[in-house]
């Protein structure tokens, strides 16, 4: 009988470059020489992201939704316990307890940094507010400029408090850079392009600006006036194109959003001009309170080609409901269908996470 943990080197490495996330860690735990080349020589191709739910009751385990395996994993990463999440860059996810510990983690490798607490936001910065809320009006979205895996240096961009403005922090910062000139009601952040930009709602139009985060932080308005009726809207780095999503929700009678509509503008930022978009890639994007992570479908059977994977919103949960408006749209055929039915009551929102356990 053949000893399969004689295998050579070289076949292993192969059979890594084919295997989905679970299967590389059920690959690294068969033998002591298996492991070696699991988490030493060679690592597993781009992954799905995958959709981090809230805890496990009995055993208090992080749910994790893998989207090309349909199937729901708990997982026990002891510093997700108990926390809020309110974004994810790059595999790594931040996180907030109800002691204002603001944090960025790998869940994978457990390497954490310690953010400065959030800044006050209004007159309503306490911590029975707070609570009370679910988090969801202390940081609505973090994203980083660059992952801290490989850069000594990075920032990071939030949307915060209930005006939601913006602020960023560097590595090294003792507090945050507040941009109080900057307008309120910001809907989305997004690195693109080596910048930060914003999308925020003023006099009925969905308005681009560019984040200056340098010497003399500041906020300009880069882009078109576009024209929207009623809608959030998110960024979204589509192949090299920044795109305007616009997401249009219908107001139900037990006071919860569906989505209903979806209408997508590519932006022009040197003409300052906009115009409806169709894909040609056929490349999927998952976005929500994540950094959107734009993939290759070809690879992946359950997921779709020209497909737009959107999360839920704080403010659209309930505990007789649980999370409903888990949505994939069909960028060319502009249908609406489900892709993860929640029966059960998911505190907080869900969100994309892209897999970087190295």
């Amino acid at each position: 009988m053949a000893d399969w943990s004689e295998l050579h080197n070289d076949v292993l490495e192969h059979l890594t470059r084919f295997l989905s996330l679970p299967d590389y860690y059920r690959f690294s735990a068969v033998c002591q020489n298996w492991h070696s080349v699991a988490r030493e020589k060679h690592h597993p191709p781009q992954q799905l992201p995958w959709l981090v739910l809230g805890e496990d009751d009995a055993t208090h385990k992080r749910k994790f939704f893998s989207l090309e395996e349909t199937r729901t994993y708990l997982i026990d990463i002891p510093e997700l316990q108990g926390q809020h999440l309110c974004g994810s860059s790059y595999g790594w996810l931040f996180t907030m307890d109800v002691d204002l510990n603001f944090r960025l983690l790998n869940p994978f490798t457990r390497k954490c940094y310690d953010l400065p607490p959030p800044p006050p936001f209004d007159s309503f910065h306490d911590i029975t507010t707070y609570v009370e809320s679910m988090n969801r009006i202390l940081v609505a979205k973090a994203i980083l400029d660059r992952d801290p895996s490989h850069s000594s240096e990075f920032k990071v961009l939030i949307i915060y408090g209930q005006s939601n403005r913006l602020a960023f922090w560097k590595l090294g910062d003792p507090t945050w850079t507040l941009m109080l000139d900057a307008l309120f009601f910001f809907h989305d952040i997004i690195f693109f392009k080596e910048d930060f930009y914003a999308v925020a709602t003023y006099n009925s139009n969905n308005d681009i600006y560019l984040v200056n985060t340098g010497m003399d932080p500041n906020v300009k308005r880069v882009g078109p006036h576009v024209k929207i009726d009623d809608t959030f809207a998110y960024l979204v780095d589509y192949m090299g194109e920044l795109l305007l999503v616009q997401r249009y929700r219908e107001l139900f009678k037990d006071m919860r959003f569906i989505t209903k509509r979806i209408i997508i503008i590519k932006i022009d930022l040197e003409g300052k001009s906009y115009s409806e978009y169709k894909p040609t890639e056929g490349h999927s994007v998952f976005m929500g309170a994540n950094s959107c992570i734009t993939t290759d479908p070809s690879k992946y059977p359950t997921c779709r080609k020209n497909a737009l994977y959107l999360t839920d919103m704080p403010k659209n949960i309930s505990e007789e409901h649980g999370c409903k408006d888990l949505w994939v749209y069909d960028m060319v055929e502009g249908s609406l269908s489900r892709y993860y039915n929640a029966r059960e009551y998911i505190p907080p929102s869900p969100i994309w996470l892209n897999p970087n356990p190295w």
